[in-house]
């Protein structure tokens, strides 16, 4: 990775970002995700005697090497979700609407206590906004279009609303993902539940032909062999639309309570500019970082936006997850993007959609809120808001990689 090309930061920026990592050369050992995507899992060996085409398996070196986003398949740890709302561990910066508030005056003279009067405001009470949770898309796997074998189904029925659904039934201990478009770089390789659970992929690159192929771990553990492929031609209503639904990266639906509390946020708020203002703010006020995840956490980790909001911890993926749900939730497009931050921490942030700026990346200043935002992480993580903003509000510090 050429690092040359990303803005220089100030000594300051540098000690912020240092603190707030506390992890050797300036790394997030959480936040480094080579993951699903590492380029070991993306590389093809030669076919084998038989005919089928393989993905060599990882190198034992893969932990310290690629990000470190632990296997978690099938995502099975995710809660069930009701649509009551967690009062827990709220930040005092929530605010109830406004209200009448009575205080007493007390004024003394020559040390002496004069009586007390009661002054209440005139004010009237103003009452909250309703909480209404908006109607979004969720996806689905209708079975018009499949390719399947004995040991799974790729579904692309809604290839032109952005995104496939891939379902593994063999035995094996792992199954992937590869997506590639029309020679387009890089190829997207997903980690794939192996207990039978439906997944949810975006189509990244929009409208264009695609090539999806599902693979499972050999028994020896040495190679994936292909269980299933399509041909999918993706004609999009919206190159918008891989980024309004819910998928494996940022997973909620209507009884999330994340997705109840993004609506709570946003009542009564009508520009698209508040709504992520509000968001971002309940965020990073409200979740904080998990080092000894950070520490621990291995290849194929998933985040899991429910479980993120009802523990207010997690690592960079789990902001970006998060954030990504609550967003999508109010149909405010937005991405879930991993790359790299400069100088060298591989890492996870959010791009968001207004019809008024189009993609907004780590430029934009937020209204009422004075900073810059979509890296929830770094911003959530330090003392120093300003320092932070600064670095978070220049994009040659930030490089894309994959958006999801």
């Amino acid at each position: 990775m050429n690092i040359n090309k990303f803005g220089n930061i100030s000594n300051a920026v540098k000690k912020t970002l240092s603190v707030l990592l506390l992890l050797s050369a300036v790394s997030l050992s959480g936040c480094r995700n080579g993951g699903a995507d590492s380029s070991q899992d993306s590389e093809f060996s030669s076919s084998s005697a038989d005919g089928s085409t393989h993905i060599p398996i990882e190198s034992s070196s893969d932990t310290s090497t690629e990000t470190s986003y632990s296997s978690s398949s099938a995502q099975s740890s995710k809660s069930s979700t009701t649509s009551s709302i967690s009062s827990s561990a709220d930040s005092s910066s929530e605010t109830s609407s406004a209200q009448s508030v009575a205080s007493t005056s007390v004024s003394q003279s020559n040390g002496s206590e004069n009586s007390s009067s009661s002054v209440i405001s005139s004010e009237p009470e103003v009452p909250p906004a309703p909480v209404v949770i908006p109607n979004f898309e969720v996806p689905s796997s209708p079975g018009t279009n499949t390719a399947s074998s004995a040991k799974g189904v790729i579904d692309y029925s809604n290839a032109s609303r952005g995104y496939i659904s891939v379902k593994y039934t063999g035995d094996r201990s792992r199954a992937k993902l590869i997506v590639t478009c029309g020679g387009k770089q890089p190829d997207y390789t997903h980690d794939v539940s192996v207990n039978g659970t439906t997944d949810y992929f975006p189509l990244s690159y929009g409208s264009g032909n695609y090539t999806v192929t599902l693979y499972e771990k050999n028994v020896d553990n040495s190679k994936y062999t292909v269980v299933v492929s399509a041909q999918v031609s993706a004609n999009m209503q919206s190159s918008l639309s891989p980024f309004l639904v819910s998928n494996a990266y940022c997973d909620f639906d209507q009884n999330s309570q994340c997705v109840y509390k993004a609506a709570e946020l946003c009542a009564g708020k009508t520009e698209e500019i508040d709504k992520i203002a509000a968001i971002f703010n309940w965020v990073t006020s409200n979740v904080t970082y998990d080092y000894a995840l950070a520490g621990s956490v291995r290849s194929g980790y998933m985040p899991d936006p429910e479980k993120t909001y009802n523990i207010r911890t997690g690592i960079c993926y789990d902001y970006a997850s998060l954030m990504c749900a609550m967003l999508r939730s109010q149909s405010i497009p937005t991405r879930l993007v991993k790359g790299y931050a400069s100088p060298d921490i591989y890492h996870a942030w959010n791009e968001v959609y207004t019809e008024q700026t189009g993609w907004i990346t780590p430029e934009l200043m937020l209204k009422n809120a004075g900073y810059n935002i979509v890296d929830s992480t770094f911003y959530a993580n330090t003392d120093d808001k300003a320092q932070i903003s600064s670095y978070i509000s220049n994009s040659a510090n930030y490089q894309a990689i994959y958006y999801y």
